[in-house]
């Protein structure tokens, strides 16, 4: 399994470094790969597609949809793939998700795509933010709001307890600064 995996890196290296990208079937428009299984993987892609081509990420930590509930905003909705955060709310690439003990990052877009952070700046401490994700119901109580610069990379940086962050550029039509609302886990179930 391992030399399948130093393969298909090598590969997928190959492809991209000479203008081209795999896509699964999902992101090429099909039907969408076959269900989890217990059983080897044998194929490696459905297609090769040139480099513009967009190749979305997918999750595969978890067998269902996660969503993010946030009452005071009327907001309800999927959390996506990082690359898909045109489509609605989507984790931060490398941060973590809800029950592992480390900062989960959630952005999303306040005026543009679907803007399900248009009124993000209405949270207040003490507001409760509802993250499902694998089967459980994560809660989170809202404890600070912060503008922080574009630029600023080490927001969601492990802080030693489990912690959500809502992300958006900030003000309203502009990328200068970020809009991060913090909050701590308040119970799972």
């Amino acid at each position: 399994m391992r030399k399948a995996a130093v393969l298909l890196a090598s590969a997928l290296a190959l492809g991209l470094g000479t203008g081209f990208a795999v896509a699964t079937t999902e992101a090429a428009g099909g039907e969408g790969p076959p269900p989890p299984s217990s059983e080897p993987v044998h194929a490696v892609a459905s297609r090769v597609v040139p480099a513009s081509t967009p190749v979305v990420a997918h999750e595969r930590r978890g067998s269902s949809v996660s969503t993010l509930a946030v009452p005071r905003l009327h907001l309800r909705s999927r959390i996506y793939a990082a690359a898909e955060l045109d489509r609605g709310p989507a984790w931060w690439r490398v941060t973590g998700r809800p029950g592992g003990g480390d900062t989960v990052a959630i952005a999303g877009h306040r005026t543009t795509h679907t803007h399900p952070f248009y009124f993000l700046d209405r949270l207040r401490r003490g507001d409760r933010v509802y993250v499902r994700y694998e089967q459980a119901t994560h809660a989170y109580r809202v404890t600070d709001t912060r503008v922080v610069p574009s630029s600023d990379l080490h927001i969601a940086d492990a802080v030693g307890h489990e912690r959500l962050l809502l992300s958006a550029c900030t003000p309203r039509g502009s990328a200068a600064f970020r809009l991060v609302v913090e909050a701590r886990l308040a119970s799972a179930s």
